[in-house]
């Protein structure tokens, strides 16, 4: 409806503005589970998915396209990104929803987490309501904790 109202520039950064805060506050809200069972990562993550499929077609109303393209594509996501840094750390967390532990703790020693917008404490929390008490869980934490980002 705005779209059609508003100069593009005004309802691009009207829906920035909008969105940010949404994916933030839903993100913040997931990462604060301090249990999670396996099939209820496995809802989680089809609960983002499903929210990213539904809001595509706004998504593409407010990227600049050289084509008429009809998909989010991985420049479509470079440009969301950019504008809507809260959304990165959404689409991250899906996948972080099915990663190994090992993996997870890849993607925070490379800097992946950290550029998402992941914090190490949440990562720590994450990793603490999803996987069971072992040493390799200790182990993990450990190395987090002593590579802070």
């Amino acid at each position: 409806m705005w779209e059609s109202i508003l100069p593009r520039s005004i309802y691009r950064k009207s829906m920035f503005h909008v969105l940010g805060p949404v994916f933030s506050s839903i993100t913040e809200d997931m990462l604060l589970i301090d249990d999670m069972a396996a099939e209820e990562t496995l809802q989680l993550q089809g609960l983002i998915h499903l929210a990213l499929k539904n809001l595509s077609s706004l998504f593409l109303s407010l990227v600049e396209r050289d084509d008429d393209g009809k998909f989010l594509d991985h420049d479509t996501w470079v440009q969301l990104d950019e504008n809507v840094p809260s959304l990165k750390k959404f689409r991250k967390l899906a996948e972080l929803l099915d990663m190994s532990l090992k993996s997870i703790t890849a993607a925070w020693e490379s800097g992946e987490l950290v550029n998402c917008g992941f914090t190490s404490s949440e990562v720590r929390n994450f990793i603490k309501a999803i996987f069971a008490d072992s040493p390799l869980r200790k182990e993990c934490l450990g190395w987090i904790v002593m590579n802070p980002a």
